[in-house]
């Protein structure tokens, strides 16, 4: 390639290989195999995935579960329950819908870029922990000064094995498709806001049930994970005898109400295997379903 070809190839217009407008140099992202696309066609994509590592079709699959998680977010989240970290925020903040076991990440300045929203499912959440930044002191011996604070969260890859596939099964985690490195979900830049991450973290810690196992100062009785272990251990039971008389009668001699007492019975077995968390799951597939069948 000679000189000329060179500083066009890097510095011309290029055709966006998904929509065929022209882009400038400013106005593009290349990716693999050496196509381009161009901002417009960006915006439609996550601000958490690299473009540059996909091939053409990988972006068009992309843009196409975004769109799906568009329609999601308007047929299911924008109207639902939600608890929002802070409520009052500058820079980002984490959105929680629980009744369709699903959140989004708020984003101040990335609102106005980006076509569509994005939500993410609890059961693609690997792990989550508060975080603070300091930087480091201009002149010698001053101290750290603040630079920001919030929440790190790493979402369940296709290429994470939790010590193997039937374990992750176990925990009841699913993979995010396109989503690989960790996400900072910024609170403050200032420590004069008032820190709500503490909260955010506790809305993760209800939903992976981490204090299910532990007493109220003032309670008595079970607590939460001992009656889920208790409920699992009778569904256990039910579900066993249930199987003996489906091998024995046949599944036609089950009623409509037998059936939904067994799925109930193994609802419950699946609750206490993942600490509570199947019962997001199941709220999720819910809410995708119905988005994406109507």
């Amino acid at each position: 390639m000679g000189l000329v070809d060179f500083f066009k190839n890097k510095f011309g217009k290029q055709v966006c290989t998904l929509c065929g407008n022209e882009c400038g140099v400013m106005h593009r992202d290349k990716i693999k195999g050496g196509e381009y696309v161009c901002s417009d066609c960006k915006r439609k994509c996550s601000k958490y995935v690299r473009i540059s590592e996909m091939d053409k079709a990988g972006v068009e699959g992309h843009i196409e579960y975004m769109n799906r998680q568009e329609k999601l977010y308007q047929e299911c989240f924008a109207d639902a329950k939600r608890d929002t970290y802070p409520s009052a925020f500058r820079k980002q903040a984490i959105s929680f819908a629980d009744d369709i076991g699903m959140f989004e990440i708020m984003d101040r300045n990335n609102s106005q870029n980006k076509e569509n929203h994005e939500l993410f499912r609890y059961d693609q959440v690997l792990s989550y922990e508060k975080y603070v930044e300091k930087e480091k002191p201009t002149e010698p011996g001053k101290p750290e000064v603040f630079k920001e604070s919030g929440v790190k969260i790493r979402l369940v890859g296709a290429q994470d094995h939790i010590e193997n596939d039937q374990d992750k099964a176990k925990k009841g985690l699913r993979a995010h498709p396109y989503v690989k490195r960790e996400i900072k979900v910024v609170f403050h830049t200032s420590e004069s806001e008032t820190d709500y991450t503490d909260n955010a973290v506790a809305h993760f810690d209800h939903i992976f049930g981490v204090h299910d196992d532990e007493h109220g100062l003032f309670s008595f009785g079970m607590n939460k994970k001992e009656k889920r272990d208790l409920m699992a251990g009778v569904a256990a039971v039910k579900t066993a005898m249930d199987a003996v008389k489906v091998a024995k009668d046949g599944e036609e001699s089950l009623t409509d109400e037998k059936k939904a007492e067994i799925m109930e019975n193994m609802n419950a077995i699946s609750d206490a295997q993942t600490g509570g968390l199947a019962e997001y799951t199941r709220r999720a597939d819910a809410a995708e379903e119905k988005a994406w069948n109507k």
